[in-house]
């Protein structure tokens, strides 16, 4: 009965003496922590990568080349310049009469 104390013991303590930090961690649900330079490029690199697969996405889906997108563009935004000013200007030649 005692030898089985004693052996028991023995395993139990040996067992405690290979327990390290990272298995008290993991048991409790934690990790260690990274330092922030780790977390902040791993952030950046995902950032970027994502940025590349929708550049290419977009390249690759895109309906009109570049120059043809921007001439017509820049015809839309000059139409739509123009209506503003024939509004603007109908609006400057209202004539207000003051109210009394």
């Amino acid at each position: 009965m005692m030898k089985d104390i004693k052996k028991q013991g023995l395993k139990a303590w040996k067992y405690l003496n290979d327990i390290d930090r990272d298995d008290v961690l993991d048991y409790l649900g934690l990790e260690e922590r990274s330092s922030p330079w780790v977390t902040a490029l791993g952030t950046i690199g995902i950032f970027a990568l994502g940025c590349l697969v929708g550049a290419g996405i977009g390249l690759a889906f895109a309906p009109k080349s570049g120059e043809e997108f921007r001439s017509e563009l820049g015809e839309r935004m000059k139409r739509k310049a123009d209506e503003l000013g024939s509004v603007a200007q109908d609006y400057a030649n209202r004539s207000q009469m003051p109210v009394t």
